[in-house]
């Protein structure tokens, strides 16, 4: 066959079909004819892409092999005129598949320098190839899912599945349906990320989870024909496919398996579930680093969080520069949106997702296109300040709320190693509106890690609740933790919770804790009587007391993320305190109805958060990014049982003499403190048993052997904590490494 007849074959491709005779002539001297034998290979993954071809005749079939070393048959081409290779060729990458001949074949073959040439003369053809490209690289991405979902299939039922299935895109924050509308389909997503969010009884919206690549929703809606549980909208650009009713029906019958992988995703999305799943499902999982100035050391920083991140999944870091480097073109990153090759860039970083779990995107210092498609791309934005620095927002930060955005945006502030304690977060927290907070101090690895766990929904979130004496048992817990070496990322209580676990978000050590049990246990430290009109104490001791310990310490401002629970009488409404004086916020979670004085603060009466919330596990639940949460329980349902000696009345005054005439019997009754404190307990009993449930891990000491106001007994207390805590958290620990060292094989 002659180079002159090789033109009629490279015009029956669409791309060339509407070239005119002096492009075809200037591709003449750039053609050449391929030859195949039957399983020869035309170009392999990983190859260089210096060319593309034309298929005149024969059977070409198309493998991909996955991140795990699996080989996959993505696709196969047999009708004359279809093109192969022209990704590679494009962007200069590696091929990204391999091809071979599935039958004796010849191919017309254009080199890159024809290709350039007729660029140049016909720039359309760009555009339509990198359309042409982008749309096969989402079918092989699919190929890939569903060879996951039903096992490995032959070329022919793949095609078959794929022409069967609906494709549908949704822009950043478009909804894919609503809570509440008929469940008719459902979906499984190709590339970008969606979230869900339910709209619970109490009115309150709360988010469920985050799906990316490869995961599928709306499953359980189309097997029980209930209406939708939640709403679901794209947090950036996805691409997904749709499975009706009857095409999921026969897909079941045909093929058991996808059952139950369905099902699977089922059960790890309900609730009762193991949270730790919940970081097992992450995919493709994309932050974008926006530094608030020039100042900012941000490579310096992506380099340390990669390094943490890398040992939870394969990592890759870009900046402009890195994405040139490894992409093997100058000005790739800043390549602007609306230029032709940006839907082949962009199918390039969808590729990226598919090789690694985590892509960290560290944007520009300015507003260039490169931090606006880090933007595009990214399902967690991290703005990234320095202590010290101006907490004014940037201008790329300024930019960024300019637009609708659906990624979480989460604030990371820098201290030198030489911040003991960091200060003044409330002034960065207050210019701007953030979901959470971090403070990484530089060498601290406990912080980078804290700040890894949670970025990939693996935080472990402690809750103690309130007890009065009772919760000295959390300190025994705290001396597990310390002995088994688990690391802590959230933590949060009530009332002695609350007092307990402010001194392990400062830093304080097991011993240390153990000496403020011992300034508690004394009452002379903490109780100053007086005329019971308001309240049996002044509370000035136990607000001192409290003011000594904390300082001028604020809840922002401490290493671990913390908070605690009040009950605000004049609203009749709990409240979270996660800012302002740590001591304050401590002293209206602990003020006991009766005992203490309630705080007044900005007009409303604070008084101990277990009038309404006595085990906060519902809050640290939507705090804990579906990480695990193990809660501390030492409120008890039943109290044992007091041989008590009066009728329906009871005389203080007999009361009182009885106890200090030696010849008088005693009169046993409970105590005033005693009743206000165990009152207090029960009224939210019924609500606890609900909280528990939330719970990851539930430990529960016994400690009904111990008054509630028993405070001389905090060693033993304690004793009994460390008891209860030990066998469970080693056996949760034992189970939860054998887990990861099983997911990091």
């Amino acid at each position: 066959m002659s180079e002159i007849s090789l033109l009629p074959h490279l015009t029956s491709n669409d791309l060339f079909k509407d070239l005119d005779e002096s492009s075809l002539k200037v591709l003449e001297d750039e053609l050449e004819l391929v030859h195949l034998n039957r399983d020869e290979v035309l170009f392999k993954q990983g190859d260089s892409g210096d060319s593309m071809y034309v298929l005149i005749k024969g059977h070409l079939v198309v493998r991909m092999r996955t991140a795990d070393g699996r080989e996959i048959v993505v696709g196969e081409e047999s009708e004359p005129g279809t093109s192969v290779g022209e990704m590679a060729l494009i962007t200069g990458q590696a091929r990204v598949v391999t091809v071979f001949a599935a039958s004796e074949s010849e191919l017309v073959k254009l080199s890159k320098e024809g290709f350039e040439c007729l660029v140049t003369r016909q720039p359309h053809t760009l555009t339509d190839m990198a359309e042409k490209t982008s749309r096969r690289w989402r079918r092989a991405q699919l190929a890939v899912i569903l060879a996951n979902l039903l096992g490995d299939l032959d070329v022919a039922t793949l095609y078959d599945l794929i022409a069967q299935l609906e494709w549908c895109q949704l822009s950043h924050g478009e909804v894919l349906f609503h809570q509440g509308d008929p469940g008719d389909a459902m979906y499984i997503v190709v590339n970008g990320r969606l979230r869900i969010v339910a709209v619970l009884p109490d009115s309150t919206e709360r988010e469920l989870d985050e799906i990316g690549a490869g995961e599928i929703v709306g499953e359980f809606a189309l097997i029980t024909g209930e209406p939708r549980t939640a709403t679901v909208y794209a947090i950036r650009e996805t691409h997904l496919v749709r499975l009706t009713q009857p095409f999921f029906t026969r897909l079941v019958v045909r093929y058991p398996q996808a059952m139950m992988q369905i099902t699977r995703k089922i059960v790890l999305r309900h609730p009762s579930s193991l949270r730790a799943s919940a970081a097992e499902s992450i995919n493709a999982f994309n932050v974008a680093l926006i530094p608030i100035n020039q100042d900012v050391p941000l490579d310096e920083f992506t380099q340390h969080l990669a390094e943490s991140m890398a040992s939870f999944g394969r990592i890759l870091r870009l900046s402009s520069a890195r994405l040139d480097h490894i992409y093997g073109q100058d000005g790739a990153a800043q390549t602007p949106l609306d230029d032709p090759t940006t839907p082949i860039l962009d199918s390039w970083m969808s590729e990226q997702e598919t090789k690694f779990q985590y892509i960290l995107y560290a944007a520009d210092p300015d507003w260039s296109t490169w931090t606006r498609r880090c933007l595009r791309q990214a399902d967690r934005i991290l703005i990234v300040g320095q202590s010290g620095g101006d907490p004014a927002p940037g201008s790329v930060e300024l930019a960024l709320n300019m637009l609708e955005v659906n990624a979480r945006t989460e604030l990371v502030i820098l201290h030198p190693a030489s911040v003991s304690r960091p200060s003044g977060t409330f002034e960065w927290l207050s210019r701007r509106q953030v979901h959470s907070h971090h403070h990484v101090r530089e060498g601290d690895t406990a912080c980078i890690q804290r700040l890894v766990r949670r970025l990939t929904g693996r935080p472990t979130g402690l809750v103690l609740s309130g007890g009065a004496a009772r919760g000295f048992a959390h300190l025994g817990v705290f001396r597990v933790l310390e002995e088994l070496g688990i690391q802590i990322d959230y933590i949060g209580g009530t009332s002695m919770g609350a007092l307990l676990s402010a001194g392990f978000a400062m830093g304080r050590s097991y011993e240390e804790m153990v000496e403020l049990a011992r300034m508690f246990a004394n009452p002379k430290r903490l109780f100053d009587y007086t005329l019971p009109l308001t309240s049996l104490m002044t509370s000035k001791k136990v607000t001192n007391v409290l003011i000594e310990l904390f300082g001028d310490l604020h809840i922002e401002d401490l290493w671990h993320p913390y908070f605690c629970v009040s009950s605000n009488l004049s609203r009749a409404e709990p409240v979270i305190h996660r800012t302002g004086l740590l001591w304050q916020s401590v002293r209206a979670s602990t003020a006991i109805p009766g005992i203490f004085t309630p705080v007044l603060h900005e007009g409303d009466l604070f008084v101990d958060g277990g009038a309404m919330n006595n085990f906060p596990v519902d809050i640290m639940r939507k705090s804990c990014d579906g990480g695990t949460v193990i809660g501390v329980n030492v409120s008890q349902a039943h109290e044992p049982a007091e041989a008590y000696q009066f009728g329906t009345s009871v005389s203080g005054w007999q009361v009182l003499w009885s106890r200090i005439n030696p010849f008088s019997e005693r009169i046993q009754t409970p105590s005033l403190a005693a009743n206000l404190v165990r009152s207090l307990e029960i009224s939210s009993a019924h609500q606890i048993k609900i909280r528990e449930r939330l719970a990851d891990l539930l430990i529960q000491p016994d400690v009904s052997q111990f008054g509630m106001l028993d405070f001389a007994s905090y060693e033993a207390i304690s004793e009994a904590g460390y008891q209860a805590a030990w066998k469970q958290l080693s056996q949760w620990q034992s189970q939860r490494d054998h887990r990861t060292v099983v997911n990091l094989n």
